[in-house]
């Protein structure tokens, strides 16, 4: 099995979303990853990837599935961007399906969910996470948002890694930031203008500049986690850290 990966912002607007997509592509290159659209309330993260007009699967067509799934036809039949996305769309599939088509894409490889910000403890998402990164702001308003939901993460604390985001200048504040909410700091995201420039050219993340070296960290910071604790360390995480071995 692979890992389950839950991305969320503490608030809104920090990008957790184009963080997501960035991890999932790093991810992918050691087995083939999925990224998840958790947030049923949205437009669809295949808006993100720039493939709202690709044909595949979306959540809604999956609302009636019961059972166990085949992850290698789902993620065969979904959309895809820089890696296959499944978005919300249609009918909102309950928390029995959600648990069954997550874990057959986790068969096949890594999973990354973009969670709504504020909402990472809502079912069935923290009972099917290997990890959970948190994405963080710096502004007091964003810094008591991350405290109130760190409360809400229960025995899921000590697999939550802490990513804050902010002006590159604020990097060396992330250490306290982490000692402060008792969560372990990985990366700063910093503010980056061709994110922005990206998303009005209707271009999909890339994996480039502070976006792409804070997904890598991620990445690195999982093979960790796993080797840390004598678990097998999957492809998907190995091939980010040089001289890790894949049990």
């Amino acid at each position: 099995m692979h890992p389950v990966i839950l991305i969320a912002g503490a608030s809104g607007g920090l990008g957790a979303s184009t963080l997501a997509v960035a991890t999932a592509t790093v991810l992918s290159g050691g087995a083939p990853g999925v990224l998840v659209d958790a947030d049923f309330g949205s437009g669809g993260l295949d808006v993100t990837l720039a493939a709202e007009h690709a044909e595949g699967l979306r959540w809604g067509d999956l609302a009636e599935h019961e059972g166990e799934a085949d992850g290698s036809a789902l993620r065969a039949a979904l959309p895809m961007g820089p890696v296959p996305v499944l978005a919300a769309r249609g009918p909102r599939p309950g928390a029995r399906t959600i648990s069954d088509v997550v874990r057959a894409l986790a068969r096949e490889g890594p999973v990354v969910a973009d969670l709504p910000a504020g909402r990472v403890a809502e079912p069935p998402w923290l009972g099917l996470a290997d990890s959970v990164v948190l994405l963080v702001g710096l502004r007091p308003r964003w810094l008591r948002d991350a405290q109130t939901l760190g409360s809400a993460l229960g025995g899921a604390r000590g697999r939550t890694l802490l990513v804050t985001r902010g002006p590159r200048r604020s990097e060396g504040v992330g250490a306290r930031v982490g000692e402060h909410l008792a969560l372990q700091h990985v990366a700063h995201l910093a503010d980056d203008p061709a994110v922005v420039r990206d998303e009005a050219g209707g271009r999909a993340p890339r994996v480039r500049g502070s976006v792409g070296q804070t997904a890598r960290q991620l990445a690195r910071a999982l093979a960790r986690r796993s080797a840390a604790t004598d678990r097998d360390v999957p492809d998907a995480l190995a091939h980010a850290v040089p001289g890790t071995e894949v049990g």
